[in-house]
């Protein structure tokens, strides 16, 4: 892509802000990924250089240690060849408040959209504020939730464009995505009411995927949330049609945040029969069968056989 970008940027170069990605964590892959991606882009300047993809804390360790990824970005924006280092993850947030506090950051790449939000809250509770107060731009990524929101583009562009990033990007592969991506931007953020909309009536979230509408208990508001970082609440036992099951079933794991769910759950220390209590007598207002739905739940994180259909 690099390349492409570099290709298509000739004689256009001043007119664009680039930013580009190593998932180096070392100096010299950093160095190698740098010169690489001048050499590709055309240019002797990046204004953004994202340490990608870091996805645990000893990966951050590293990028500060002796021989790290972060000195040679140092020694790049001394030099003008970048401007500002970015920051990117796939894992839980809370390593973007540590990279946040720790590391000399203009800007993060985050995900956001209306599917993560449900079972990711931390993302506009805690790392949106801490960028906020450190200075730090939010770019955020994969509005579309990486295509499973793919029946409801223009209602999932404007839900995350009004989320409160600085820059949306989108991955297009089409025309008709570039032009229904300038509508969504014409028409503006949505609404508070949009919103509420959208949650409300997107047929992605049906009546399986919990809203965290405050009507269940904190406990099972944060059981949900759990079993989102298992499959991303993909996984609903329902019917769907063969392409959109095969898109569930590729997409779920995307994350891979089923073993930090298992921790959470265990520290939590649930009495599941109390939790099976509670969900019995939920009268959901997006029409989810809430005691099927904690079945499922408790059966994906304790690794039990789903016979509860």
């Amino acid at each position: 892509s690099e390349d492409k970008i570099g290709r298509a940027l000739d004689g256009r170069r001043d007119k664009v802000i680039l930013a580009s990605k190593s998932g180096a964590r070392d100096a010299e892959g950093m160095r190698r990924d740098l010169e690489a991606s001048l050499k590709l882009l055309r240019t002797d300047h990046i204004e953004f250089y994202f340490f990608h993809g870091v996805n645990t804390l000893a990966e951050l360790d590293q990028i500060m240690g002796p021989d790290g990824a972060l000195e040679v970005l140092l020694k790049a924006r001394d030099a003008g060849i970048i401007s500002g280092m970015g920051f990117s993850s796939h894992r839980p947030p809370l390593l973007y408040l540590e990279a946040i506090q720790r590391l000399p950051l203009s800007v993060i790449l985050i995900w956001d959209n209306y599917l993560e939000e449900q079972y990711v809250p931390e993302i506009q509770q805690q790392v949106y504020p801490l960028a906020r107060e450190y200075g730090v731009g939010i770019t955020a990524m994969k509005p579309l939730a990486d295509g499973f929101l793919y029946q409801s583009p223009e209602n999932a562009l404007r839900y995350a464009l009004g989320s409160g990033s600085e820059v949306l990007i989108c991955g297009m592969n089409s025309v008709q995505h570039v032009l229904q991506a300038a509508e969504a931007l014409t028409k503006g953020p949505a609404s508070m009411e949009e919103r509420a909309a959208i949650l409300r009536e997107a047929p992605e979230l049906g009546h399986y995927v919990c809203r965290q509408c405050g009507v269940c208990s904190p406990d099972l508001m944060e059981l949900f949330r759990l079993e989102g970082y298992m499959d991303r609440q993909m996984v609903d036992y329902l019917p769907h049609d063969p392409a959109n099951y095969a898109l569930r079933l590729r997409l779920s794991g995307w994350f891979d945040l089923g073993e930090s769910a298992r921790q959470r759950f265990a520290q939590a220390g649930w009495d599941t029969g109390l939790v099976y209590a509670e969900a019995a007598g939920v009268q959901c207002p997006y029409a989810i069968d809430v005691a099927r739905k904690t079945k499922l739940a408790l059966a994906k994180i304790q690794g039990e056989k789903l016979n509860v259909l």
